[in-house]
């Protein structure tokens, strides 16, 4: 089958795992496009353009819907959240018999201006299934549950022996990400209660806070070196966003896959995903987060077999492969 993807080809984002497992994995024929393939602007730069410049973005997804109609595709698949509707309306006329299919795979505050819900898509995949009801019910839209995955081609545990490792990295609780706000205010109180954490990412530089500064490695680890840090520390510590009404972020699984041992926000759903009871890695405020941390650091052979149990139930469940074989049988 040939596959258009409309969307970023940055590595490890969500486009770049879609298009490595349908071509690698499943030996499918992938045009993958995203915006710097049709005008050569930096892509922060598209962002402001398409808020400020009037009619920027039809025009930029005009050409993209040009270069997906010359592929003639027998699947396209709209990844950005901020594609314009008149992109899909086009692609549609010229090939009316293709599906065109959304996956969202972000929390519910970042919709841009609901140019997902104005746009004529077959299908729409998404992550809640808080916004899964809401889609279906209240916009009849043909909505399903697409949950977050791993994809083990980049997220993988390598061959070191994990207690090697967690000797050479040296890391007791380890955070990663855009330190925004909210995350920046959660580990300054795990940090204030005593606990070391080594924090890799983006610092918020509007409201820095000292702790978090301090804590900082100035380092944005993906791929390999992400896998390293991740299972070389005792504890990876994630907490979600606070949009993930009744979901999970990408971090859970890709932390899971890699087998590290992970202590993250209670979220019932999470027991759908896990193959161990989630009240096990789970806290519901900041005091039994610490709580949980001192346990897990002194007891490192059970953290290693809940990382070790975690790793093979994901990697058997969880990884995109299996998200994409339910997703092509139900389209």
């Amino acid at each position: 089958m040939k596959i258009a993807i409309i969307g970023s080809k940055e590595f490890d984002s969500l486009e770049y795992h879609l298009a490595d497992t349908l071509q690698n994995v499943m030996l499918h024929d992938v045009f993958h496009i995203d915006i710097k393939d049709v005008i050569k602007i930096p892509f922060k730069y598209n962002y402001y353009a398409q808020k400020f410049i009037p009619r920027y973005d039809e025009y930029v997804f005009e050409k993209i819907a040009d270069q997906v109609i010359a592929q003639q595709p027998d699947l396209v698949i709209g990844v950005y959240r901020f594609i314009h509707p008149n992109c899909i309306a086009k692609i549609k006329k010229n090939l009316k018999a293709v599906k065109i299919i959304h996956i969202n795979p972000d929390a519910i505050t970042t919709f841009e201006y609901q140019q997902v819900f104005a746009s004529n898509y077959d299908a729409y995949f998404t992550k809640d299934p808080y916004i899964v009801d809401f889609m279906t019910n209240k916009m009849a839209l043909k909505t399903h549950y697409f949950p977050e995955a791993f994809n083990p081609r980049v997220h993988n545990s390598g061959d070191e022996d994990v207690t090697t490792l967690q000797k050479r990295i040296d890391i007791d609780v380890v955070g990663f990400g855009t330190m925004y706000p909210y995350r920046a205010k959660f580990f300054s109180e795990i940090i204030k209660q005593g606990i070391k954490v080594d924090l890799f990412g983006v610092p918020d530089r509007r409201f820095p806070k000292k702790e978090i500064s301090d804590s900082f490695r100035k380092e944005y680890i993906t791929g390999d070196r992400k896998a390293e840090v991740l299972r070389g520390a005792k504890i990876v510590l994630n907490n979600f966003h606070y949009a993930e009404i009744n979901s999970a972020n990408v971090k859970f699984f890709e932390i899971n896959g890699i087998g590290a041992f992970q202590l993250c926000d209670y979220k019932p759903i999470l027991q759908e995903y896990s193959n161990i009871n989630i009240e096990k890695f789970t806290f519901k405020n900041i005091q039994e987060a610490v709580d949980k941390i001192k346990y897990f650091l002194g007891n490192p052979i059970e953290r290693l077999a809940i990382a070790e149990e975690q790793k093979k139930y994901f990697l058997e469940n969880h990884t995109y492969e299996k998200r994409l074989i339910k997703l092509l049988n139900l389209i």
